[in-house]
């Protein structure tokens, strides 16, 4: 038994102080009087008392003196020791994952694993040391050799609930290098161990976990995408739902276009499967489609089975590729392969110009409706403020610094990931010349080639840019069934037409934006209705990273406009010469971003994109005993003679009775208000119990 604030028993001093204002004090009775003249002679009783009386019997000086000497023990805060149970330096682990807001333990994961690490610190040895480490999408140090139990608890306390799939391996890592900078250092973990990934690290230091979590019963949307057909005028959904429970279970899946229900049905889902719908009636026009699972309606008829602890996952979202027709103007003497290609692109519309009519084309107010400008052996003075895809610059331009021609090179090894070879073989490619160009620093080689770059790709000042080095009369590209194909992928990536072009981001992935010419930033509006300012760091940059995604739902971009680029009203238009054959359309969507998302529209088209949690080691919540993690660990714990000494401080159990204590005063102390309160009670009591029976 000890003291942790001995100083504070001098208010014991209070006790002699209590006993002498109670000696000090007159006692005094009532008396009734007939008349006055009878004051005198209470006058001279008073004056003959003395000032100190002797002490007499009374309940009250007995509890204020319990009081006081209780509240004197309570501040100096007495405590036991004991053999701690943990390492004098700690490192708290605990996972934020989206798998900890499973609602399977009262109120979610998370918060039961907060009040476990904040009980888990009673084990802790009166001078330790922890430090707490959060394991969401990265890890994040909340609190350093915090020695503080107030302090520590509030750094637990700050942990969020992330929407993100977990990486226990970073956080692992950075808890292992924390915990090598003491002897005997440990790393304790609280996660509920869901999901197949076992953390790829080896930590230096013991390892303890603390296991939350009881069942597995969830379902979840595992996919939802929204695709179009060859003629580009049928829309397609399909969604997975897939069941993680070991029974079986009946969900209803309804799906929304632009938030009206276009249908319901209810899936009967097998344990530990999945179950595929594809509906083929989603009206013209939609932007939005949204997926929910519920338990089915009693009207049904059909039983829901296993619960659903995970509510995540239970929705989805995907935004409908654009159905507009996109305009693109063709700058050259003519070739088939080019018109043959993007003829066969759905919602595609071409047209031609030659190299000296481009300056009058140019010209033409309506030549901003075009989507894409494609060069084939020329290049204009200035380049427009469009999407370029380019064939065999002559010259040095934005696009590239050309050096000379190649008669004799080779290809590069073929990147495995690049979007645009999705489904092209090469193999066979033959080029017979091609142009030396040095690879801009906005691009990246979609085709590497041993003397430059075959072909590149990148986002230049915000707009989609693609470079052939070669003209395709020099090569047998145009007569290889692979021609089409990478047609296709680059109509993914400068217009926007590819199957992936609007997929859904996995939570806080970051999405680069890009920033056209006239334009300061892009203003994003969350799921939750809150708006964010994003603006480039550098002046001039073409990109800006948005990395706030954390949110599931649907995000609205929008481009902020430059004061200073508006035109002046002062100067009239441009005439209309006609030469372009291209149409007004009503709307005019920019080109996609190299990471497949279009960029931001205008004030009246802003971008849509979704952000959903398909991760199925997220949605299948088993929870695991934390075998495999506590494996990760190596090292010898102390002995218990080194670990050290907890305290158990008794103050809460003070608290109470100095509570009790004091009510006990008050009701000595107004004992005639008491009596009666208790009296009221008591005959109100019968007065209802009579009513109720009547």
């Amino acid at each position: 038994m000890g003291l942790a604030a001995p100083l504070a028993l001098i208010g014991l001093l209070s006790v002699p102080l209590i006993v002498a204002f109670y000696m000090l004090r007159l006692r005094r009775s009532r008396h009734l009087v007939s008349s006055t003249f009878l004051w005198q002679q209470l006058v001279r009783d008073v004056e003959a008392n003395a000032p100190w009386q002797r002490l007499r019997r009374s309940l009250l000086l007995l509890l204020q003196l319990l009081l006081a000497v209780l509240l004197a023990v309570l501040v100096a805060r007495p405590f036991a020791e004991r053999p701690a149970g943990l390492a004098r330096d700690l490192v708290l682990v605990i996972d934020a994952s989206a798998s900890m807001a499973a609602s399977d333990v009262f109120p979610d994961r998370l918060t039961a694993a907060k009040r476990a690490a904040i009980d888990a610190m009673s084990q802790l040895p009166s001078d330790g040391r922890v430090s707490v480490v959060a394991a969401a999408e990265t890890a994040r140090v909340v609190a350093n050799e915090a020695t503080d139990r107030g302090r520590i608890s509030r750094a637990i306390e700050s942990i969020e609930q992330s929407t993100a799939a977990g990486d226990l391996t970073d956080a692992l890592r950075l808890a292992g290098k924390l915990a090598e900078r003491a002897r005997g250092a440990e790393v304790l973990v609280v996660t509920d161990d869901a999901g197949s990934a076992i953390p790829q690290v080896a930590v230096s230091s013991p390892v303890r976990v603390l296991a939350i979590g009881r069942e597995r019963d969830n379902q979840a949307i595992a996919a939802l995408a929204v695709r179009a057909d060859s003629s580009g005028l049928k829309r397609t959904v399909f969604a997975s739902v897939a069941n993680y429970s070991s029974a079986e279970v009946v969900r209803r899946l309804q799906i929304l276009a632009d938030g009206t229900a276009v249908t319901a049905r209810d899936l009967v889902l097998r344990p530990l499967s999945r179950a595929d719908v594809v509906i083929d009636e989603l009206p013209p026009g939609t932007q939005l489609v949204e997926a929910r699972i519920t338990p089915p309606t009693e009207s049904a008829g059909a039983v829901a089975g296993a619960q659903d602890f995970l509510s995540l996952d239970d929705a989805a979202w995907a935004v409908v590729p654009p159905d507009r027709p996109r305009y693109v103007l063709l700058v050259g003497p003519g070739n088939v392969f080019i018109q043959n290609a993007f003829s066969l692109l759905p919602n595609v519309e071409l047209y031609g110009t030659t190299a000296e009519n481009y300056a009058a084309t140019s010209a033409d107010p309506l030549f901003d409706s075009y989507d894409l400008v494609v060069f084939d052996g020329s290049l204009p003075p200035e380049l427009p403020g469009k999407p370029i895809l380019a064939f065999a610059p002559p010259r040095s331009s934005p696009l590239g610094e050309v050096t000379g021609s190649l008669d004799s090179f080779g290809l590069g090894q073929l990147p495995a990931d690049e979007p645009l070879l999705r489904g092209v073989d090469l193999s066979r490619l033959h080029i017979a010349r091609m142009q030396q160009i040095e690879l801009p620093e906005w691009a990246r080689a979609v085709i590497p080639g041993t003397d430059g770059p075959v072909i590149y790709s990148g986002l230049r000042d915000g707009l989609a840019t693609t470079v052939f080095a070669f003209d395709l009369r020099q090569s047998d590209l145009g007569l290889q069934y692979a021609w089409p194909i990478l047609v296709s992928n680059l109509a993914g990536e400068l217009l926007g037409l590819g199957p992936t072009a609007l997929d859904p981001l996995a939570p806080s992935a970051p999405i680069e934006l890009p920033i056209p010419v006239g334009s300061v930033g892009v203003r994003v509006t969350l799921p939750d209705g809150s708006v964010q300012e994003v603006v480039p760091g550098a002046t001039g940059a073409g990109t800006v990273t948005f990395v706030d995604t954390r949110q599931l739902g649907v995000y609205r971009a929008e481009l902020i406009p430059d004061p200073a680029a508006e035109p002046d009203p002062a100067v009239p238009p441009l005439p209309s010469p006609s030469i372009s054959p291209v149409p007004s359309p009503a709307t005019v969507t920019p080109a996609p971003s190299p990471s497949g998302l279009p960029e931001p529209g205008t004030a009246d088209e802003p971008l849509l994109f979704a952000v959903d949690l398909f991760s199925p080691d997220e949605s299948n919540i088993r929870p695991g005993d934390g075998a495999r993690i506590t494996a990760l660990g190596s090292g010898e714990e102390l002995p218990a003679s080194e670990a050290g000494l907890a305290r158990d401080e008794f103050w809460p159990l003070l608290v109470v009775l100095a509570l009790g204590f004091l009510l006990a005063e008050w009701m000595v102390y107004e004992r005639d208000g008491a009596r009666r309160l208790v009296n009221a009670l008591r005959g109100a009591l019968p007065a209802r119990t009579g009513r109720r029976n009547s």
